[in-house]
């Protein structure tokens, strides 16, 4: 079994490359390209984990469907375990259309399909028990396993003595209401909250990385990174130490897509070898460097060694 159980949304990509700005109805636009890829935050960290030469396995359901089939494969090819993956019966595959700017940021169409009924009661929890981390990602679109469900999988998972850690979903129209009813019963069963600094905001109403740690473990949670995108990452741990993590100076900004769950990938990787929180969280900052260098949620990912010597090599920002 392996050491990293990955849990949460799936999804197949459809990736257009340049898109700058919307027809109106009845209107035509010219893009570049369109590249077809898996995607799905537990997918997009299975498979950069798994380029990276680190074993984990992937608990998604898919629908059955091409795309369901597509996923199942991807996975299989990079050497990702598949035992935990739900195979959903009269249910389409989630699909994604993302749409790429010029300078790399992105805006998506998605329909939930299978992630929205993915449910407490299908997740085999041996495989989860018999692992060292548990990671759930897809929070705020994964409608029935959202929340209470959620945290009771979160719950199981550290009374096994499994580590928890849990990422979500921006989703900027997503009211208050929303947010802490699907976030806040997690947060007395996680190890590591590693949101991003928009949902963060959405969370705690609050501005200031510090402040919103301290909001964050003040529900319960033990350790908080906050993800920062260009100027890194933001820890506090459970003893209240607090360091700014820096990222990786680049040299070009090709695509964006898939940058938080490849540094999850790196974080989860640094976890596993024993790395400290800051230790982990400047993997994550290398292997999302490499992603957002090819178009792609993990198209850009290599084996961790050549990561660690990127990080040799490769200056930080100051």
């Amino acid at each position: 079994m392996s050491d990293i159980v990955n849990v949460g949304i799936c999804c197949v990509d459809a990736i257009g490359q340049t898109i700058d700005d919307y027809p109106p109805p009845g209107g035509l636009r010219l893009f570049d390209k369109l590249t077809l890829t898996t995607g799905g935050n537990a997918v997009n960290c299975s498979i950069a984990l798994g380029k990276m030469g680190v074993q984990c396995e992937a608990i998604v359901k898919v629908g059955d469907d091409a795309l369901g089939e597509f996923v199942v494969s991807e996975l299989r090819k990079y050497n990702v375990g598949i035992e935990g993956v739900i195979h959903g019966k009269g249910i389409h595959t989630p699909y994604t259309f993302a749409c790429i700017f010029t300078g790399g940021q992105r805006s998506f169409f998605h329909t939930q399909g299978a992630n929205g009924t993915l449910s407490y009661d299908e997740i085999n929890l041996g495989i989860i028990k018999k692992a060292k981390f548990c990671f759930v990602t897809g929070t705020m679109v994964m409608k029935t396993f959202d929340g209470e469900q959620t945290a009771r999988l979160l719950a199981d998972a550290r009374n096994a003595g499994v580590k928890t850690l849990l990422d979500t979903v921006y989703v900027d129209n997503a009211p208050l209401e929303l947010w802490h009813a699907n976030i806040l019963p997690c947060l007395p069963h996680l190890d590591y909250f590693i949101p991003s600094q928009p949902e963060a905001r959405k969370i705690t109403g609050l501005q200031d990385p510090s402040e919103m740690a301290r909001f964050l473990q003040s529900k319960g949670c033990k350790n908080v990174v906050i993800k920062m995108d260009e100027h890194g990452a933001f820890c506090r741990d459970a003893a209240g130490n607090e360091t700014m993590v820096p990222s990786y100076k680049v040299d070009k900004v090709v695509d964006t897509t898939g940058a938080g769950d490849t540094w999850c990938a790196g974080f989860l990787a640094g976890l596993r070898d024993g790395l400290s929180m800051p230790e982990a969280a400047l993997l994550g900052n290398a292997t999302a460097a490499h992603c957002i260098q090819a178009a792609g949620a993990s198209t850009g990912i290599v084996p961790l060694e050549q990561i660690k010597r990127f990080q040799k090599q490769t200056a930080t920002r100051a």
